[in-house]
């Protein structure tokens, strides 16, 4: 999860196309063909369900809540989940929050053991796959395992000049350099903040510049042998004026963020270009996990994670400048003082998770040195960290799956390397598109999964009002550029009762999925079409194409994904298709019908869509006719004509939290606009119910019905005449009902969902009954602690209270959201 990092293509309208070949499923040990596909498309297997990441905050987790976590998960068509281990409450990076319930439950005790094995078996019963981040937090690798001597190392010098007549020993003491302090991310906001600052140091050499203008890399001279273990350096100069370098080594003091409480200030992370000290980190991990849990690796418990590189750069290992002359042919010492003396740069000690101790030149000769020095640097983060990584955790059945960018290493070789490379994007109204180093690996290598960190948020998307209408147009931009599996951002564990939501939260970060989600129930259409479409992505290998931002090929079968992402898409779409016939493959409804409007000119196929804004259709290309049965085409509209449903709507009104409650509502209108309090702050579901009026001549065989509910806030689901007619989550908000239609009275049920928003607003206009810890202005407050009512679990002193978080975006002034069906309910009967 890096908070700056995110693709974000020009505001255009994207059309993709993808070509997806029957290829060997990882999946499954049998090809997908067509016709499986088509079986499976209503509803596809497991395997392709989107996945979550799952954190767990600090000693905050319970056997209760992870089984009724992972039960939701399965409920709601979720295929796994990777743990994370992290603070009780994160902002940037390390913000516990005081007084949690089960301090004993500290990292890797034996109540976290115990929580780790009754995990794996509760998803073994409900076939969920688990994997775990590969460090406490979420960055990158490290633990209170390593040490300083183990830590990640940086190049650090001092500087003396000298100035000598010839033929004598000026004496001088040699300064040790300034030890490397690491800022982190904590340091802005937390009151004394001390940095973590080194107490191990290592001498490398010991090089003199002769102080004039035209010196080179010639003229550098060792004096190493020359300086004692006190740095008092005895050296009989040449005459003239000197300027000395002591170099040496120290940990950076970069650490694994944001750590369980109990290990903050106690982790550091690994050397990552230390052969010896990955594999110690990689051991320490896994021996553990395998004593514990290893009976379930390689079936439920699967993989090791490691997210996007959050720990800042490395530029010294032991042994570096032996590695150097190994790879590059010469020694990088005399170039770096030569460096530092023409730049009249030092190097930098105090780092923070984002620097870079490296070199920056516009002189020719040292871009080629600066080069150099990034590929060593580069080789060492790969074949001693990262290839360590994956042989070890092969070696245990498990694989390895890795965000390989942010750091000081090839993106390209890291996608390469892993089993599964990711990318990530955020939810926001941008199109985003694929990390264009990890995409050309997965063609160059046939790396058929490429995964995302999907819909992580920030305050401005992300506060408790996302619902998947919003998000549709991110996670649509992510499939078209090149991703087919997503891991989303997030479902944080709930350890606490169900009277306690939306209960934990990630601090402010993430996409409020989970069991306390208010659409959560309903929300199982939204990601199955996720599985629809990566059911789809997954077949076959990605090839890249200048006219397109993603394309996969198959001998069977020509597959496009078309996405209308700002509404000014052109009605006819040129496919570079020839002799097939289209059909149109919704991911959305999951219907396959044979496409209409559409002809051959040359060797383009142009078809004729009618797209609103933010919606896709998958047009697939079969080689050969199959039968797995598709709708016929659309037939040709003759007439259509439209009747308002008008009238009163009796309500039931069942909020997340609380007793249900009814209304008639004379007409429909935005619950957030009303007087009454019970509607104006409402959030849960609202049961609206009509009886309808259908004429029989409007059911014959040449007619349709369909429903139109105009705009509604948030998410519907349907009943006609008490059976189930489907989920409307995103707009136009419209559905065929004709099957489920009899002449005369019909009842028309719709239930409608809104976000937690409202009723977060409506809880500020009361006191708060915890203490208030730290404000952030827009991006909202902490609780700073648990309450004491809480850990008693006694009734709560503020009455009008009526939810429960750790994170509060929102204030008593806040505008409220849009909520409820607003209309107009329309009956639009079609004469085909």
């Amino acid at each position: 999860m890096k908070n700056n990092y995110r693709f974000v293509y020009k505001r255009v309208v994207l059309f993709v196309l993808l070509s997806l070949p029957a290829l060997l499923s990882a999946q499954s040990d049998q090809p997908e063909t067509l016709r499986s596909l088509a079986e499976k498309f209503p509803a596809p297997d497991g395997a392709y369900h989107p996945h979550v990441w799952w954190h767990w905050l600090g000693s905050n987790f319970s056997k209760e809540g992870i089984t009724k976590d992972l039960e939701a998960m399965k409920e709601s068509g979720i295929g796994g989940a990777t743990i994370f281990n992290i603070t009780s409450s994160v902002q940037e990076s390390h913000f516990p929050i005081e007084n949690n319930p089960w301090p004993e439950q500290t990292f890797r005790s034996g109540a976290y053991w115990d929580a780790m094995k009754h995990t794996m078996k509760e998803a073994q019963r409900l076939g969920l796959k688990i994997g775990l981040h590969g460090t406490p937090g979420y960055s990158v690798t490290g633990g209170p395992w390593i040490t300083e001597e183990r830590a990640m190392k940086a190049l650090i010098s001092s500087k003396t000049v000298i100035e000598s007549k010839g033929g004598e020993t000026p004496e001088c003491i040699l300064p040790r350099p300034e030890l490397p302090e690491f800022t982190g991310y904590d340091s802005k906001y937390t009151e004394n903040y001390k940095p973590h600052k080194a107490s191990l140091y290592w001498d490398i050499t010991v090089m003199a510049v002769p102080d004039r203008p035209d010196a080179s890399v010639g003229d550098i001279i060792e004096v190493a042998g020359y300086m004692d273990a006190g740095g008092r350096l005895q050296w009989q100069a040449p005459a003239g004026k000197w300027v000395i370098y002591r170099y040496g080594y120290a940990p950076t003091m970069a650490h694994p963020h944001p750590l369980p409480d109990d290990i903050i200030g106690k982790s550091l992370e690994v050397d990552k270009m230390s052969l010896e000290d990955n594999k110690y980190h990689w051991e320490e991990l896994l021996a553990p996990l395998e004593e514990q849990v290893g009976d379930y690796f390689g079936s439920t418990f699967t993989y090791i994670w490691v997210d996007s590189y959050e720990a800042g750069a490395q530029n010294w290992t032991p042994g570096f400048r032996e590695a150097f002359i190994r790879i590059k042919g010469y020694d990088p010492m005399p170039w770096i003082a030569l460096y530092q003396f023409k730049e009249k740069k030092e190097l930098e000690h105090r780092f923070n998770a984002w620097h870079s101790p490296g070199f920056e030149s516009d002189m020719p000769d040292f871009k080629l040195f600066i080069r150099d020095y990034g590929d060593v640097v580069n080789r060492l983060f790969i074949d001693n960290g990262w290839q360590v990584a994956k042989e070890m955790l092969h070696k245990r059945r498990l694989k390895f799956y890795w965000e390989p960018y942010g750091g000081p290493f090839s993106s390209y070789e890291g996608a390469m390397l892993a089993d599964i490379p990711v990318g990530e994007f955020w939810s926001s109204d941008e199109i985003v598109y694929g990390h264009p180093h990890i995409l050309q690996a997965a063609v160059d290598f046939n790396k058929r999964i490429i995964a995302a960190e999907a819909l992580t948020g920030s305050p401005i998307f992300s506060r408790y009002n996302e619902d998947p209408a919003f998000l549709k147009h991110t996670v649509d931009g992510g499939y078209a550029s090149g991703y087919n599996l997503y891991f989303l951002h997030h479902w944080v564990h709930q350890p606490f009762g169900d009277k306690y939501q939306p209960g934990m939260g990630m601090g402010w970060w993430g996409t409020h999925f989970g069991r306390h989600q208010t659409w959560y129930k309903p929300g199982k259409a939204f990601f199955t079409y996720m599985a629809r479409c990566q059911m789809l992505l997954q077949q076959g290998s990605y090839v890249p194409s200048a006219a397109h931002t993603a394309h996969r090929r198959t001998p069977e079968a020509e597959i496009f994904f078309v996405i209308n992402a700002y509404g000014d898409v052109r009605k006819t779409f040129a496919f570079p298709v020839t002799s097939r016939e289209p059909q149109l493959w919704d991911a959305y409804r999951g219907t396959i019908r044979k496409a209409s409007r559409w002809k051959q000119q040359g060797d383009t196929a142009y078809i004729d869509l009618n797209l609103g804004k933010d919606e896709s259709m998958f047009v697939v290309f079969p080689h050969t006719t199959g039968t797995y049965g598709i709708l016929p085409e659309e037939a040709p509209v003759l007439g259509e004509t439209s009747s308002a449903v008008t009238g009163a709507w009796n309500v039931t009104f069942q909020p997340k939290l609380g007793k249900p409650f009814k209304r008639t509502l004379p007409s429909l209108t935005d619950w957030s606009r009303q007087k009454d309090e019970a509607l104006k702050y409402f959030s849960g579901t609202a049961k609206y119910e009509k009886t309808i009026w259908v004429e029989a001549a409007d059911l014959s065989a040449d007619k349709q019905v369909r429903l139109d509910l105009g705009e509604l806030h948030d998410i519907a689901e349907l009943e006609v005449n008490g059976k189930n007619a489907g989920v409307l989550w995103a707009p136009p908000y419209r559905t065929d009902i004709t099957p489920y239609l009899k002449p005369g009275k019909n009842k028309l049920t719709v239930y409608i969902t809104n976000n937690w928003a409202n009723r977060l607003i409506g809880d500020e206009q009361y006191p708060a009954d915890f203490e208030w810890g730290q404000e952030r202005g827009e991006e909202g407050r902490a609780m700073k602690a648990f309450p004491d009512w809480f850990l008693q679990n006694k009734p709560r002193p503020s009455k009008g209270r009526k939810t429960f978080n750790v994170w509060y975006y929102y204030k008593k002034d806040s505008p409220l959201h849009p909520a409820g069906l607003l209309g107009p309910v329309q009956l639009i009967k079609i004469r085909n």
